[in-house]
Formats: C-alpha cells, sequence, structure tokens
C-alpha cells in the first residue's frame, strides 16, 4: 500500500506542469531582418524645409556619333563613356501629410570619357569625348512614411563636354581640343531615409540626355572633319542631405 501511495502522490504532483508542457506552442524561427529607421526617428514625419548635402556616384554615358566631310557622312559610331562623379544638392520641400512636393539643384564634377576612331579617305581622326561635369534643375513629387522618402524627380540638365581629337593624314598630324556646353533634360527617381532629426541619406538614379553636339575640326592639309554627337548618360549616385 505504502508503493501505490507514494506513487498516486507523484502523479498528482508532477500533472499540473505536464499540462502546462503541453500547452506550449513550439518555438517559430525568425524571419529575416528588415532594415527600418530606429522608433526614434519615425517620428520625424516632416521633410518640409530648405535643405543641402553632397554626393558621390558613377556615370555610365552613351556617345552616338555621325562624322562627315564634304557635307557627306562616312561613319557612324558609338561610344561608351565610364567615370566617377561627386558634387553637392540643395533644394526645397513643402509637405501635406505624406505627400511631399520639392525643388531641388545640384552640381557634379565627373570624369566619363571615351574614344573612337573614324577614317576619311587618306585621313584619320581619333576622338575622345569626355564629360567634365553636369548639373540639373529639378522639380521632385514624393510620398514619406515611416522615416522614409520615395521620389520622382525631373527637370532641366546642362554640362561640359570636352572634345579631344588628333587626325593625322600622311606626314601631316594635328591635334586639338574644343570645349561645348550643351543642355537637355533630366528623369529619375530615388528614395531617402531619416537618419536623426536634421540628417538623412538618399539613393538616386537619373538619366541625363544633354542633346546633340556639333564639333568641327579643322585642320591644314586634312579634310575637315565633322563630329555629330548626342551625349546621354546615366547616373547612379548615393549622397547625405541636412535639413535646416
Amino acid at each position: 500500500m505504502r508503493w501505490l501511495t507514494a506513487a498516486s502522490a507523484a502523479i498528482f504532483m508532477f500533472a499540473p506542469a505536464a499540462v502546462q508542457a503541453a500547452d506550449l506552442q513550439p518555438p517559430v524561427a525568425p524571419g529575416p531582418a528588415v532594415y527600418a529607421p530606429p522608433t526614434a526617428f519615425r517620428t520625424i514625419a516632416n521633410w518640409g524645409g530648405f535643405y543641402v548635402g553632397g554626393n558621390v556616384g558613377v556615370g555610365a554615358a552613351r556617345d552616338h556619333s555621325d562624322f562627315s566631310a564634304g557635307g557627306a557622312t562616312f561613319a557612324t559610331a558609338d561610344t561608351s563613356l565610364w567615370g566617377a562623379l561627386g558634387g553637392a544638392q540643395a533644394g526645397f520641400n513643402w509637405q501635406s501629410g505624406a505627400f511631399v512636393a520639392g525643388v531641388e539643384a545640384d552640381f557634379d564634377w565627373s570624369n566619363p570619357k571615351g574614344s573612337i576612331s573614324a577614317q576619311a579617305g587618306a585621313a584619320t581622326a581619333t576622338l575622345e569625348h569626355d564629360i567634365n561635369w553636369f548639373g540639373t534643375a529639378r522639380g521632385r513629387l514624393g510620398y514619406a512614411a515611416d522615416g522614409w522618402l520615395a521620389y520622382v524627380t525631373g527637370g532641366y540638365a546642362f554640362g561640359r563636354v570636352e572634345l579631344k581629337g588628333t587626325a593625322t593624314a600622311g606626314a601631316l598630324t594635328a591635334s586639338f581640343t574644343q570645349n561645348s556646353t550643351p543642355s537637355g533634360w533630366t528623369l529619375g527617381a530615388g528614395t531617402e531615409v531619416a537618419l536623426g532629426p536634421n540628417w538623412s541619406a538618399k539613393l538616386e538614379y537619373l538619366y541625363v540626355d544633354l542633346g546633340t553636339i556639333t564639333n568641327t575640326a579643322v585642320v591644314a592639309g586634312i579634310p575637315t572633319v565633322t563630329d555629330r554627337a548626342r551625349v546621354q548618360m546615366n547616373v547612379m549616385r548615393a549622397g547625405v542631405n541636412y535639413r535646416f
């Protein structure tokens, strides 16, 4: 009887613990981590006001050239231009609820460059196009939520394109440099995230079309060569802004 009494006591003692253990849910594996601004920064809903900042990035340009001599086109070539860029921007935003509208201007030094060769009769020309700098003046329209701002942007673009050339005909060789400041348009999109009460970081893409540039190389003893080039550039850049 004693062993029966002891067994009964043990069953009554451990039964509640066993029931509680049975009610426990199995552990759930954590999902993938998703970045969100710190909780203290999520309350920063006001993107309005003036701001200034800086940016760095890369530019990948395409130069489509038509070469002519004596009024007749003798060659067509596409040139790829690659290089780094960096500069500054400033702007102003207006905000109504989650919708943000603004204007922004920027100026970047850049070094995308590429070279091609063309031949007209006995003359050969080697040409290099460089995009020395460019700037834009754009409108922005965006949507803000939880410390983030997503936007589209577009407007006016301008830049400095330098043509460096060397022309050769027989024993004659001449070098020349020409600069032009074409203008065109730009269109793009970006996203910006709050880093604190005044600071934010952004990632932005711009398509820049600087239009068609005409350069003429006039060298004694060598047929005059005209280069009509359309310059288009894809810009990807990251930056930071300080909001006043």
